[in-house]
């Protein structure tokens, strides 16, 4: 008949060795799921910047005569209703890039990397943003991050036709700054 003392010896040195080896796993599983928990965040952070960006395009789709002041270089027009009606998109446009901005957390670097692009590219070509964006107009509200990263983009002129052609879409690295 075997030793109960030797059987608990036994038993008590396998739960020794599989103690360790139950939490690794364990901390490997909760890895894992913090893992596809974040993509899922990612994703759908993406995707609520992308709605709420195709609602802001679409405010260009109803109000068509805003688009050149935000797309073609148009300085803010001097005549009402025309001039409050920029400024209102103005606003929609700059508190989107902003959640943009402060969320930055909550996105992947390929997502953010092509929304900072667009941003800093429409705040280099619109003089009516850069208006509403002057700290006498609207820009006192807006976060130091934000005006950082479009500060940042007109320093290298993001968006011009000269930065755009040494734009590479398809180089994983930041655009090439060392000439605007």
């Amino acid at each position: 008949m075997p030793d109960i003392t030797s059987n608990l010896t036994f038993w008590a040195t396998i739960g020794t060795w599989l103690g360790p080896v139950v939490t690794i796993v364990g901390f490997i599983l909760v890895i894992r799921q913090l893992s596809a928990d974040r993509q899922t965040l990612e994703t759908q952070t993406s995707w609520q910047i992308y709605n709420v960006g195709a609602a802001v395009l679409q405010t260009f789709v109803n109000h068509p005569e805003c688009r050149p002041y935000f797309y073609e270089n148009k300085p803010l027009p001097p005549d009402e209703p025309l001039r409050s009606t920029i400024l209102a998109v103005n606003e929609l446009i700059c508190d989107h890039m902003e959640n943009i901005v402060l969320h930055v957390n909550a996105l992947d670097d390929e997502t953010y990397r092509v929304w900072k692009i667009y941003m800093q590219g429409l705040y280099n070509r619109c003089p009516t943003m850069q208006e509403f964006l002057r700290k006498e107009n609207e820009g006192y509200r807006y976060s130091h991050e934000l005006l950082v990263i479009l500060s940042e983009g007109a320093k290298i002129g993001v968006g011009s036709n000269a930065w755009i052609t040494r734009y590479d879409p398809l180089s994983s690295q930041p655009h090439d700054n060392t000439s605007a």
